[in-house]
């Protein structure tokens, strides 16, 4: 089992049951950052949940309600089979993000249950999830302009949420034992009040690279 900073990784669950929210749903948000996988998609029980139906690299499906409990997830290459799968449990009003890593050689399927700050106007709020399986990029520090957003992640793991002075960054993300693997991102705007995922992906070929991608958390 990876293990997540800060954000606490699980397995995943939920029948789907899209766009319809009670007691008894978490939200779910999937992102294909699987190097290789063009389109993928994401089942929970035995359906694709919705608008994770052929989510394209670097993708997500935004945040969709899930019935809540004991589920089997798997996602899927489009046109081509099975990719990676876990069980978990997820728990109502819960949120959680579920992220496709690696390369379609050898992804894994992970899920970070996304422990969401209280949003204060006066703030953005920032965190570094990584899934480059690259052995250049096992412990990925990352930085909105001079502020550190984490550091030290690891593959398959997420930070915790962190306050983030509002305005325009170039957003960095690297292994500071391996300054070749650095990715940016330039003039990002990170808006009071909201909350972001600085996803790390990629890998050291060349016809690769490593990139950020900036996810919207609410």
């Amino acid at each position: 089992m990876l293990v997540l900073l800060g954000a606490g990784i699980v397995t995943l669950s939920s029948c789907s049951k899209s766009d319809s929210s009670s007691a008894s749903s978490a939200k779910v948000m999937y992102t294909n950052g699987c190097v290789g996988a063009t389109s993928t998609s994401l089942t929970i029980n035995g359906s694709t949940l919705s608008n994770a139906n052929s989510v394209a690299y670097l993708g997500n499906s935004g945040y969709h309600s899930v019935t809540s409990g004991s589920a089997s997830m798997s996602s899927t290459l489009t046109g081509v089979g099975a990719l990676g799968s876990l069980n978990t449990t997820l728990n109502a009003n819960a949120s959680y993000s579920v992220f496709d890593c690696g390369t379609v050689l050898k992804d894994s399927l992970v899920i970070v249950a996304d422990n969401l700050p209280s949003a204060n106007g006066s703030y953005a709020y920032a965190r570094l999830v990584n899934v480059s399986s690259d052995t250049t990029a096992t412990a990925i520090t990352g930085a909105a302009g001079n502020t550190v957003v984490a550091s030290g992640v690891a593959y398959g793991a997420a930070s915790a949420f962190v306050q983030v002075t509002p305005g325009s960054y170039t957003l960095t993300a690297l292994n500071v034992n391996k300054p070749g693997n650095v990715a940016t991102l330039s003039s990002v705007q990170l808006n009071g009040g909201k909350i972001y995922t600085v996803l790390y992906s990629g890998n050291s070929n060349t016809s690769v690279g490593f990139k950020i991608t900036v996810i919207n958390n609410n």
